[in-house]
């Protein structure tokens, strides 16, 4: 049993394989589920219910006690309508982001149990999250959105402030399944100080990985994922076959949120992990790289985690066969591409 880091409790964190094995049923309607409402979601609260009140049992379902997506945000808007943290005649359209507990992609509208959904909302105090955390049963946690969303959570590179978001009520972790031909992965994030990834942009990454083993520039090779972020595609580059990968990040969160992903998917991974370090001991935004942990099979280190400066890793890897190079979309990774293409003992640099 992996116990959560945000919330210290059993339930937020599964396996991999338990995910993995359950994914498919886990948002779809039971045959005796009521049909989807539909609401319009500019309307107001008011004018959808017809007069009447929204509580835990509206749009519930009597047999697998799950809610349609729109059931459960007009459960919270009513909470928020309470509050005062909307005004009267809002529509679902203003509650907020709602975070599927699982992330994959889903061709129909979910139908959602206890705790299976993170809200991101602004404009929402502590009191309100806390009533909407005991009130509403699907909503695992509420973070309050800070700046503008095009400002994403983290850090853009080593040299800048950090952005994160506020938890106010429950638990922000949840995860998403990295999908690829060779198989899938879970990987976990806490939502507050993780940049939000949607499952189509993860699969353009997963494309970019496909390429670069259909070149063999994976299997049997070193790879570097130099901002790794919670651990996406280094952890698939272990499980399409590379001989080590050496994970790297320079914001503290994110490392901590790699070392649950190599537990979740030690199984499918086959390896073995080893903490060098307690991530507790760390600053917020790391500098010179410090080995944290290693993965190792059969004896043998598969991967290594750094919490580093990337421009300083390449001063500490000794050689490898791809450098991957994933910032975030409105920084310029150009400096860090012209450090590792200087590198004689890099071979490939990938920005992503």
């Amino acid at each position: 049993m992996i116990m959560c880091p945000t919330c210290g409790g059993p339930d937020c964190i599964r396996p991999a394989e338990d995910v993995l094995d359950s994914i498919y049923q886990m948002y779809m309607a039971c045959p005796g589920c009521p049909p989807e409402p539909g609401w319009d979601k500019q309307a107001p609260l008011a004018a959808l219910l017809h007069g009447d009140t929204v509580d835990e049992n509206t749009l519930l379902c009597s047999s697998c006690r799950r809610r349609a997506l729109d059931g459960v945000m007009g459960h919270v808007l009513a909470v928020m309508l309470e509050h005062g943290d909307r005004e009267e005649g809002a529509g679902l359209a203003l509650v907020g982001t709602p975070l599927i507990s699982c992330g994959f992609p889903i061709m129909y509208p979910p139908r959602l149990g206890q705790g299976d959904l993170v809200l991101i909302a602004d404009n929402v105090h502590p009191d309100t999250a806390e009533d909407i955390v005991d009130r509403v049963p699907e909503v695992r946690g509420v973070v309050l959105r800070v700046g503008d969303q095009a400002h994403s959570v983290g850090i853009l590179d080593p040299d800048s402030r950090p952005h994160e978001y506020t938890l106010l009520a429950g638990c922000d972790m949840r995860c998403d399944v990295a999908m690829s031909a060779l198989g899938e992965l879970v990987i976990y994030k806490s939502q507050s100080r993780i940049h939000i990834e949607f499952p189509r942009e993860s699969g353009h990454k997963m494309n970019v990985l496909g390429k670069l083993d259909l070149e063999g520039l994976l299997a049997g090779r070193v790879v570097v994922d130099g901002m790794c972020g919670p651990g996406t595609l280094g952890l698939m580059a272990v499980l399409m076959g590379a001989s080590k990968v050496i994970l790297n990040d320079a914001w503290r969160p994110a490392i901590e949120n790699v070392l649950l992903n190599l537990e979740v998917n030690r199984g499918l991974l086959d390896v073995e992990v080893e903490r060098l370090i307690p991530t507790g001991d760390m600053p917020l935004i790391g500098d010179e790289p410090v080995l944290v942990a290693r993965a190792s099979r059969g004896g043998n280190t598969i991967a290594e985690v750094y919490f580093g400066d990337i421009r300083r890793l390449a001063g500490v890897v000794d050689d490898c066969d791809v450098c991957l190079i994933d910032s975030f979309p409105t920084a310029d990774p150009s400096e860090y591409v012209k450090i590792w293409n200087d590198k004689v003992s890099c071979g490939k640099v990938i920005v992503i």
